[in-house]
Parts: C-alpha cells; structure tokens; sequence
C-alpha cells in the first residue's frame, strides 16, 4: 500500500502531538512527585532537628546519652526544653534555633516514627541520627550529628543541670 503525501503528513502531526502531549503528562507528574519530596523533606528535617535538640536536653539534664528510643520518649522535659544552660557555638542553644524555620512534628513519638537513633554502648557516645530512608535537607543529617558528636565532646559527663532527667 502505497501513502501519498497527506497521509504521511497526518501521521507526522499525529506523531508530534502525541510526543508532545507525553513531555507535557511528563513533566506535570514529575513536578507533583518533586513537590512531595520536598514536602515531605520539611518534614523529616524538622523531627531531625527535633529530635536532636531532645537528645541534647537529655544528656544536659542527665550527664549522659538516653540509653534507648523509649528513655528518650520518656523523658517529656527533653522534648519541651527551650534552652540549654550550657552554650557552645558548636550546637543550638536554644529550641528555637535548632529548628531552624522547620516545623516540629506533633508529638516526640511522631518524630521518632519518621527518625531513627543508633545508640551505642559507651554512654559517653552521641546517639546517631538517621532519616530511615526518608527525604532530608542536603546537609541535615551532618548538622545534627555534628552538633551530638561535638556536644559529647565537651559536655557528657559533666555535672547534670536543673534540668530533671527521667
């Protein structure tokens, strides 16, 4: 069968706006999976800061790095501290300037759910935080743990602070 040269024409522009019509599917889809990733970074970055800033209450309030995930659930003054009394410029001093802008997750066990600690068995080693696989901030995970790592650095073993432990 022979095509004259309409009806290579018509497939042509059929051929065309069908590509055409797939880049457009394309990238709308693409930007709504990109909106959600970065939505859902928001929020894996804010319970790792949170959880992060529970982590250094405790171990002000305690002299020592929360044993487990429930020690640190437990101990409800860890997670609604506002300031620690004891200040570096190698961590946030105050709650506030650990969350950084980013919104806390509702309730510490909402956090724990979208973060994850790694403890070890010295309890003069920081926890180490991770995301579970979850989005985060390209330099999220570095901060937070720099600020545990450089905190037990200086601080772990010191006398505790009016900050009751659990």
């Amino acid at each position: 069968m022979i095509v004259g040269p309409s009806g290579s024409r018509r497939t042509a522009k059929i051929l065309f706006f069908s590509f055409i019509a797939v880049a457009i599917a394309t990238f709308v889809f693409g930007f709504f999976v990109v909106d959600k990733v970065r939505q859902r970074a928001k929020q894996t970055d804010g319970a790792l800061r949170w959880t992060a800033w529970a982590c250094l209450s405790y171990a002000q309030a305690a002299g020592a790095w929360p044993s487990s995930q429930d020690a640190l659930l437990a101990a409800r003054e860890a997670w609604t501290n506002e300031r620690l009394p004891v200040t570096s410029a190698q961590w946030p001093a105050s709650r506030e300037i650990a969350m950084a802008g980013m919104v806390e997750p509702p309730t510490a066990a909402d956090a724990m759910e979208i973060v994850g600690l790694e403890f070890s068995g010295d309890p003069r080693d920081s926890p180490r935080i991770n995301a579970r696989g979850n989005p985060s901030g390209l330099d999220t995970l570095e901060v937070v743990n720099g600020w545990l790592t450089a905190y037990a650095k200086v601080q772990v073993g010191s006398p505790k602070s009016s900050l009751s432990a659990p």
